[in-house]
């Protein structure tokens, strides 16, 4: 593993906690959060250029309006 698939992935696992606290979802269990977390990853490090906070916002947009299923394989526009 890099450096920046190791950096995002901690960053998204820590905004993910924070973004947890404040919306009234459920509780993911750890082997549902690590499989998140690692399929963001993948998606996010082969963005060129990406922002980490859009990239995060945008997968947080999907969980809140309930699309994460249905718009799983379009990248966002970073």
């Amino acid at each position: 593993m890099n450096e920046k698939y190791l950096e995002s992935a901690m960053l998204f696992a820590r905004l993910y906690g924070i973004a947890e606290t404040l919306n009234p979802w459920t509780n993911l269990d750890n082997e549902k959060f690590v499989s998140m977390i690692k399929e963001w990853t993948d998606e996010f490090v082969n963005v060129e250029n990406g922002d980490v906070l859009t990239f995060f916002e945008w997968k947080i947009s999907q969980k809140k309006t309930g699309y994460a299923d249905y718009i799983k394989n379009q990248s966002p526009c970073l």
